[in-house]
């Protein structure tokens, strides 16, 4: 039995041939999958936010802001919205900072309140650098 398995895990057969690149197919789809899941973020600056998505990359100057939002949405709850002059009222939703999301942060969940009640950290960030901002730009 054992010279059968032996005999399966060789490159000299089909099968052994079909087995490497089934566990070469696991493997690269597992990296794929640890460097797509690792991507979102969410970055304040004195230049304004960027947004970045499993795929997509965002890059908005506090110009181009109109307000920044908190999503009460389900699957997107606690997450900052940032709504955009032009086309107007467009809205992005930073996934990286949804209440789901925050345990990766290194956020005590526990010690917030409901979505439309009290602001998170990261969208308390935001709409205090766009004010900055927004002072700094009334001068």
């Amino acid at each position: 039995m054992l010279g059968a398995g032996a005999w399966l895990l060789t490159l000299d057969s089909a099968a052994g041939v079909l087995g490497a690149v089934m566990c070469l197919m696991v493997v690269l789809l597992i990296v794929a999958m640890v460097l797509i899941g690792t991507r979102l973020q969410f970055t304040v600056d004195d230049e304004g936010l960027s947004v970045l998505h499993y795929f997509r990359s965002h890059r908005f100057p506090w110009a181009e802001v109109a307000v920044i939002e908190q999503s009460t949405a389900y699957w997107t709850s606690g997450a900052v919205v940032v709504v955009l002059k032009n086309p107007s009222g467009h809205r992005i939703t930073a996934l990286a900072t949804t209440d789901r999301m925050a345990v990766y942060r290194g956020e005590n969940i526990f010690s917030w309140g409901r979505p439309a009640s009290e602001l998170r950290p990261p969208t308390r960030a935001a709409i205090a650098a766009h004010r900055r901002w927004l002072a700094a730009s009334a001068r």
